[in-house]
């Protein structure tokens, strides 16, 4: 590959990150912490890159000035498809990842901690993870007989099953580790995988153990469909 091709690969590798970094589409694949180091690995791409092609210009060219002004065009032409690679971003993480990861065992409690009571009001809003690891390890009952939400989308076990997902990751996309709850109630079958859902409901107690591999059932009141969240990873 000629050094004028890779530094126009660096411009539109720079601008992609600037782009989803910028407009939000980061958080597809990081966590929301990591947007400045973002900005500022983008915008040191495209300052290296800028430099790189500055230079050979100067110079004469990458060759010497030999062939410049035809070796000049042909570059941009074929980067065309990859200028399209780079500026469509993926989406995040959804269901088919979910059937792919198999069945995760639940996060272990911190040693020696301890469940607060949940929050006073009419079913609080807890995180995917929360609820789980309640449901798993918390003897103290502080999700028996007590309505809670939970938002995450739909996923469909190996039974065909509708459960409801989420993903936490430490940093990015590539160590995500699925967190779901097993659906039960009517009407759930018609809503089509990666649907993001608000679920009303109630945890059953001791649902969630090793055979069904820690997935607690929850026991569906109402449910409404929700756009998905701006950060649709829990950390």
């Amino acid at each position: 590959m000629r050094r004028e091709t890779q530094n126009v690969l660096l411009v539109l590798l720079g601008g992609a990150v600037l782009k989803i970094a910028m407009n939000g589409q980061y958080t597809n694949y990081v966590k929301p912490s990591l947007q400045p180091w973002l900005i500022i690995a983008g915008a040191a791409t495209i300052v290296l890159a800028v430099v790189g092609i500055v230079r050979d210009i100067r110079a004469g060219g990458p060759t010497g000035g030999h062939g410049h002004d035809h070796g000049s065009r042909s570059p941009w032409l074929l980067l065309l498809p990859a200028l399209a690679i780079f500026l469509v971003a993926p989406p995040a993480l959804g269901a088919d990842k979910v059937a792919r990861s198999g069945t995760v065992a639940a996060q272990p409690a911190p040693s020696g901690a301890e469940f607060v009571a949940l929050p006073d009001g009419d079913a609080p809003l807890l995180r995917m993870g929360d609820a789980v690891t309640r449901a798993v390890w918390d003897d103290s009952g502080t999700l028996d007989d007590r309505e809670i939400r939970l938002i995450g989308f739909v996923a469909r076990a190996e039974d065909g099953s509708v459960q409801l997902a989420r993903f936490a990751i430490g940093c990015c996309a590539a160590d995500a580790t699925p967190i779901k709850v097993g659906l039960a109630g009517s009407g759930l079958d018609s809503y089509e995988s990666d649907t993001w859902l608000e679920a009303r409901g109630k945890i059953i107690s001791g649902s969630a153990s090793e055979a069904n591999g820690y997935v607690p059932t929850f026991q569906v009141a109402s449910v409404d469909v929700v756009p998905a969240p701006p950060d649709p990873y829990e950390s």
